[in-house]
């Protein structure tokens, strides 16, 4: 009975899809970095203290023991040589005109008279010698002081930032195709069955 049978064949073949993806992806994602700056100035005590200072004027008290300065010596002992020019000038005129008067007379000693006087005035104006009061020597006192001024210094930073970062980024794709059609064959055969099928 097989051997008379007419029989229908179908084949199917399901259709395939592909799918070719490819993920997003950063190609760059970057930041700039901050960049800091340390601003540094060291302290610096400029600061000292002069020392005292003690000045001594020794020279009124010096003066009166007759040391004297070039300049004060010559000043002193010029006007001295003028005015004793000046009184021995005087002194030998009156002299001379006392020896042209007087002189001539009789019973006159006029030259062992004048060596006379003139001892006993110096014999006065030593005794009538005074001693000289000694000034004290004059103190100048300079205290001592703080100077300069102290410097603290500084010490900083500076933080540069920015407001965006490096950043590329490569988008995702996906597309699909047709990887096998769908297919459906039918045949007959007739007498048998059909193994392929």
């Amino acid at each position: 009975m097989l051997d008379n049978m007419l029989c229908l064949n179908v084949r199917h073949q399901l259709p395939q899809i592909g799918i070719r993806q490819q993920q997003a992806m950063g190609e760059k994602n970057a930041y700039v970095p901050a960049e800091l700056h340390h601003n540094y100035e060291p302290p610096v005590a400029d600061v000292y203290v002069t020392p005292v200072k003690v000045d001594i004027d020794t020279y009124p008290s010096r003066t009166a023991y007759g040391f004297l300065n070039n300049t004060d010596f010559a000043k002193k002992y010029g006007d001295l040589g003028k005015q004793n020019i000046q009184s021995h000038t005087s002194e030998l005129t009156q002299s001379a005109w006392d020896m042209a008067k007087n002189g001539a007379r009789p019973g006159a000693s006029k030259i062992a008279a004048q060596a006379k006087s003139k001892f006993w005035g110096e014999v006065v104006q030593w005794l009538g010698w005074e001693a000289k009061h000694v000034p004290d020597p004059v103190f100048t006192v300079t205290p001592s002081r703080v100077e300069g001024q102290m410097n603290p210094g500084s010490d900083s930073y500076d933080i540069n930032t920015t407001g965006h970062a490096d950043i590329a980024i490569k988008t995702g794709s996906a597309e699909t195709y047709i990887a096998q059609k769908g297919d459906i064959r039918m045949w007959t055969t007739k007498g048998h069955y059909d193994i392929y099928a």
